[in-house]
């Protein structure tokens, strides 16, 4: 099993802002053919039917992250407030093949970051990898 810490890199609504930039980029490696990765992370988090058809991930991840896999999750989410924390996603490093999206509690730690993977051609969530 692979695990490495994630920086808590982007924080700020700018930052988290240009990660969401670099992320809709077509010249970014991840956008490249056959699938783009900004046409697949649109629909991935909005349409839960296409979400569940999508998903590679061990049946231990399945059930340990169930309550964070809804389609309104995979997304960069500016700086917001929840349960007396303040909480932020990012996008992170962006490959040709492989995708993060960074989650955590802002100016402290990473909660856990969803890998996407290119397979076949086309992208899946096929890690989530926890925090430290």
């Amino acid at each position: 099993m692979m695990t490495f810490a994630m920086s808590v890199n982007a924080q700020t609504a700018a930052e988290i802002e240009a990660t969401v930039k670099k992320m809709e980029n077509p010249a970014t490696p991840c956008n490249k053919a056959p699938e783009a990765f900004n046409s697949f992370i649109k629909k991935f988090s909005t349409d839960e039917a296409f979400m569940k058809s999508r998903i590679s991930l061990p049946e231990k991840e399945l059930t340990d992250f169930a309550e964070v896999l809804k389609p309104e999750n995979m997304t960069a989410k500016l700086p917001y407030e929840k349960d007396g924390d303040e909480f932020y996603q990012s996008w992170g490093e962006l490959q040709y093949n492989k995708a993060y999206l960074e989650c955590g509690i802002v100016d402290s730690y990473c909660t856990h970051t969803f890998e996407f993977t290119r397979k076949g051609g086309l992208w899946h969530l096929t890690h989530i990898v926890p925090g430290e």
